[in-house]
């Protein structure tokens, strides 16, 4: 750089300031030195355009002398920008912290370009197939669920977005899409695992903030909608239904209604899973939600169930099979119609006046837990039947696993349903 003469700075002497060719090397750009900030310069252009900039050195760019000193290499220059809009002030404070960065032995010009490569390359894409193997894969049982929904209907158009460009704007455009295409339940979904996806990139900085916070949709059924709890005539006949529905369906249904648990809790479960002398099925934290053992105590209706249940499998074998417990029980939409088949029709022989209204095998779920709430369980026990992660500090300090508790109401419950349908 030409010499260039040393001046102390200050908003006025900046405004007033006019370009000298007098003062100007040959490049034509005159510069003036900051006497209070050693390295950051002014340039004025023969236009009158002012612009900040520092230049500065890095110690060990210019290797070490025989005595052990870093030695600095050739000089460097950033352009912090023009004035205005860059007041002084700011300019000072930019020239020192870049200064105080070389001075430590770090280049701030490397490391903004890092920085801007590192944008670039973190695109919606990237993030996404991270997030599939280190968040969803470990941690939740369904995971292709999960990707398939994502895939399907935000991959397409977000690709080679970069995330730090994403803006809950683009998650309406998203979602008022499925919703004029008449898939709310597909929107809710996609809001559900789109939400839990920023968290997870907010959490790892690959952005700042989370879009979908704050983000209202009335048009979008609720992602925890838990459905709805049967009626007792409803149960009477569903159960009695179930009955004669024979193996694998007729038992699988009426367990799911007796404790309560997921459907694929059962679905999935393995002979070696069954303890008939403890009374229990033993799920792995390998196919838990909660990724968690979790121990279902059996009522004695339960037991007799389990035990009436095809033996001529290996222990290995899935307790719910149409292949010889090789393969897990599958064809429930079309068990799920056979069951309302006959529960309608059994119905109308208990009560012509009544119906039964739209359920899902959930529903066994919503109802056993509504029916040992009014048996006079709390809410503790309750998660602790169904399997609820404990909440807040609750998941961290509580370690109580409430298994006589349990037992005791599946029990009441299980005796409560034989009331309802003898």
């Amino acid at each position: 750089m030409a010499d260039s003469k040393r001046k102390k700075f200050t908003d006025q002497g900046l405004e007033r300031l006019q370009y000298d060719p007098a003062q100007a090397p040959s490049s034509g750009r005159m510069e003036i030195k900051d006497a209070l900030c050693p390295g950051l310069i002014l340039r004025v252009t023969p236009r009158g355009v002012k612009t900040f900039s520092v230049i500065y050195k890095v110690p060990g760019e210019g290797g070490v002398s025989p005595a052990g000193r870093l030695l600095a290499g050739k000089q460097h220059r950033i352009t912090l920008g023009a004035t205005p809009p860059l007041d002084l002030k700011s300019a000072r404070e930019r020239a020192r912290e870049i200064l105080l960065a070389a001075s430590q032995g770090r280049d701030i010009r490397r490391e903004r370009i890092a920085a801007h490569q590192q944008r670039h390359q973190n695109t919606f894409q990237r993030a996404f197939t991270r997030f599939i193997e280190q968040e969803i894969k470990p941690n939740v049982s369904s995971w292709r669920n999960v990707e398939r929904a994502l895939s399907l209907h935000v991959l397409p158009h977000w690709a080679e977005r970069g995330m730090h460009e994403i803006r809950r704007s683009d998650i309406h455009e998203i979602l008022d899409a499925l919703v004029a295409r008449n898939l709310p339940g597909a929107g809710s979904e996609v809001r559900k695992h789109l939400s839990r996806f920023f968290n997870w990139a907010v959490d790892r900085e690959l952005m700042a903030e989370n879009p979908v916070v704050g983000l209202k949709r009335n048009d979008l059924r609720n992602p925890e909608d838990a459905g709805r709890a049967l009626t007792d005539l409803e149960l009477k006949v569903v159960w009695n239904s179930a009955c004669s529905l024979g193996y694998p369906f007729g038992a699988l249904f009426r367990l799911l209604m007796l404790t309560g648990q997921r459907r694929n809790d059962w679905a999935h479960a393995r002979h070696s899973e069954l303890d008939l002398r403890k009374g229990w099925l033993e799920i792995p934290k390998s196919r838990y939600k909660s990724r968690r053992d979790h121990i279902v105590p059996l009522s004695p209706q339960a037991l007799k169930l389990v035990a009436e249940l095809p033996t001529n499998i290996s222990p290995s074998g899935f307790v719910f099979s149409s292949r010889e417990g090789q393969v897990p029980v599958s064809g429930f939409s079309r068990a799920k119609t056979a069951l309302d088949n006959k529960a309608g029709a059994l119905m109308k022989l208990e009560d012509s006046t009544q119906f039964i209204k739209n359920y899902r095998i959930h529903d066994f779920r919503v109802t056993c837990e509504t029916r040992l709430a009014t048996l006079g369980f709390n809410q503790d026990v309750r998660d602790a039947v169904l399997g609820h992660a404990k909440q807040g500090l609750q998941r961290t300090y509580n370690k109580y696993d409430y298994h006589d508790e349990k037992r005791l109401a599946l029990a009441a419950y299980a005796s409560h349903l034989a009331e309802i349908t003898k």
